[in-house]
């Protein structure tokens, strides 16, 4: 679950820094990610070959 929401966040933040969303957002949100949410993004992400097909 913490690898899809940090696939998910678009900034970096701490750790998790992203090359494709450098900046960090002005207000910090706390995000909200189901079980069910982490399962269903972890499998279109398995039957996608790149990330760019995950929209990513």
């Amino acid at each position: 679950m913490i690898a899809i929401a940090a696939l998910l966040r678009q900034e970096s933040r701490g750790a998790h820094y992203r090359t494709d969303f450098p900046d960090r957002a002005i207000v910090a949100r706390r995000s909200r990610l189901t079980l069910n949410e982490a399962l269903t993004t972890a499998g279109e992400l398995a039957c996608s070959s790149t990330l760019e097909e995950f929209g990513q």
